[in-house]
């Protein structure tokens, strides 16, 4: 089974090096915290709460989980390297005691995910785990597992020792082969992840465009003063651009130009081939007075365009029930087309 079939009819694992992880001690981390993330610290402990890094310009500098730990917090980003992240968050602890330690030096990260990546967690980590809500986690058997993931399916993320790294991918692999399970890398991932409205801070992020265009103001706080908080106030009030889905039969690329009636309304910003769909997904940053699904007027170069109303998938995960079902007995149990009618599609999902 390749990686696009498993992580949304099964399982993959995957090795995660694109997230840092560093942990941040001292009487000061939460106002540290406080001060970097643009959306309230409303988190408990073994909770996750998911929130950004932004730069001064108020465009963003990494996508970022905040695991409040006992006192400490872990920290989880997409964007940064292991010691960047520890130094962006030293570089703003002013009089705040902190100690901040990059975790990536001596932990390796591993990825989890698919409809069925909870059964095949549980043959290494026990029954117990099927219960771990998402955006929480918890240490155990030498490794830390966050439920966590960006696919729009079932998702985990274990921080293990780097000496146990190979030895836990290996048994996943063995113990995942009775499921079916393939590997994903990267470029796998962030396809779930744009079939499903994730941000993607390599891609999209990688714009001029602030957390208001990207529609990422779900994890904004406009009553608070933070990192950026200025420049994105100010973007706020002169937005003239949104993100839209759309799909299209011909391949889409990236930095090309969306146009309607020969007139340039916006740009591509992410794109891929949806192994699922057999079509091309793409985002793109477009005139607000064109942000709309259910169009099929629009064009990128030769490529006509349908937009959509995220997600692009109707995920497997959103049926599966741990309590009555199994990727062995998956037969027997009906489940609706993971693409539904294009006028039948919803909200994002997260699980």
């Amino acid at each position: 089974m390749i990686a696009a079939e498993a992580l949304r009819m099964s399982a993959a694992v995957g090795r995660a090096d694109h997230v840092a992880a560093v942990r941040i001690t001292g009487g000061g981390a939460f106002n540290v915290l406080n001060r970097l993330s643009p959306r309230e610290l409303f988190v408990r402990d073994g909770q996750i709460l998911h929130t950004l890094l932004l730069r001064e310009d108020a465009r963003p500098l990494a996508d970022l989980y905040v695991c409040a730990d006992d006192e400490d917090f872990i920290l989880l980003a997409e964007g940064l390297s292991g010691p960047a992240l520890a130094e962006h968050v030293r570089a703003h602890a002013g009089a705040n005691q902190i100690d901040v330690i990059d975790l990536t030096r001596d932990h390796a990260m591993i990825s989890l995910d698919g409809p069925y990546a909870w059964e095949v967690f549980a043959e290494l980590a026990g029954p117990e785990v099927i219960g771990l809500p998402y955006m929480s986690f918890f240490h155990g058997d030498g490794m830390t597992s966050f439920r966590v993931g960006k696919t729009g399916e079932y998702g985990y993320c274990l921080m293990v020792p780097r000496e146990r790294v190979s030895s836990l991918y290996a048994t996943l692999l063995d113990r995942g082969a009775a499921f079916d399970v393939a590997e994903a890398d990267l470029a796998a991932l962030d396809q779930c992840a744009l079939e499903n409205w994730f941000f993607n801070v390599r891609r999209e992020g990688a714009t001029d465009a602030s957390p208001v265009e990207l529609q990422l103001q779900w994890r904004v706080s406009y009553k608070r003063t933070f990192i950026g908080s200025e420049a994105l106030a100010r973007r706020r009030a002169e937005a003239t651009r949104r993100l839209l889905m759309c799909v299209s039969s011909r391949e889409l690329v990236m930095g090309a130009p969306v146009t309607h009636d020969g007139h340039t309304i916006g740009t591509i910003v992410n794109a891929g081939f949806s192994h699922t769909r057999g079509d091309w997904v793409a985002t793109a940053l477009v005139d607000r007075a064109y942000s709309h699904a259910g169009i099929a007027a629009y064009t990128s170069g030769d490529s006509p365009l349908r937009t959509l109303a995220a997600p692009a998938l109707n995920n497997r995960s959103l049926y599966v029930n741990a309590q009555k079902h199994s990727y062995h007995t998956r037969h027997e149990a009906k489940f609706p087309p993971l693409v539904l009618p294009e006028t039948l599609c919803g909200s994002p999902t997260e699980r």
